[in-house]
């Protein structure tokens, strides 16, 4: 499930009805901003949850891309080894990996413990195989618990048009709440080279300014 990283930005107030187009090589995408108050009771029964302090560069961009690109997730393929070492040196940036009870690895949560005493969960995503298996809800009952333990007072996130359809459910059965909307325009990482052009083929790939004289 995607879940991209940044604050709420400033609301655009000049907004005409209407369709707009964009230019080929830019990818857009709506986004919901939700967040949590407080934990839901026996929302699953969590999966065992392991703390990466220090992962190894190549195995998270690994990790990473294997979850991620078929969402268009391209930030490890942007980082280089020592900015990922840089990045989780900072106490605040938690890394955990869900492990079913086989020991087996299920998935993947990042989160960002702010100053302000929030929590921001930047990345949530199982393994393309193990979707559709109700290993989703146990992840995030893992994630919640630690991110609980910090004592926030929210957890928030936003995700993205480009996730699966029912992850507005899914996110609101977990405990969280829609508080806003907007929009995203992003340079599509398959043209500019971050992620493998076939990366999520349901995302349709614009390269070319349309122009009547196409037809």
């Amino acid at each position: 499930m995607l879940v991209t990283e940044g604050r709420l930005p400033d609301e655009i107030t000049n907004l005409t009805v209407g369709y707009r187009r964009v230019p080929a090589g830019k990818i857009v995408n709506a986004v919901t901003w939700m967040e949590a108050r407080a934990p839901v009771p026996g929302l699953a029964r969590p999966l065992t949850m392991t703390r990466i302090a220090k992962p190894d560069s190549a195995s998270y961009r690994a990790i990473f891309l294997e979850i991620g690109a078929p969402w268009l997730w391209d930030r490890a393929a942007e980082m280089s080894d020592a900015e990922i070492a840089t990045h989780f040196a900072d106490p605040r940036q938690h890394l955990y990996h869900g492990h079913d009870e086989s020991g087996a690895h299920v998935g993947m949560v990042e989160f960002s413990a702010a100053e302000d005493n929030e929590i921001e969960i930047t990345y949530f995503g199982l393994f393309p195989s193990l979707t559709g298996r109700g290993f989703g809800k146990r992840l995030m009952a893992g994630a919640l618990d630690q991110a609980w333990r910090l004592r926030p007072s929210r957890i928030w996130l936003h995700t993205s048009s480009f996730d699966h359809h029912s992850v507005i459910g899914f996110y609101r059965a977990c405990g969280f709440e829609p508080f806003a909307t907007g929009f995203e325009i992003a340079d599509d990482p398959r043209i500019k080279g971050t992620l493998p052009r076939d990366a999520a083929p349901q995302i349709p790939l614009i390269e070319t300014d349309w122009s009547p004289d196409a037809r």
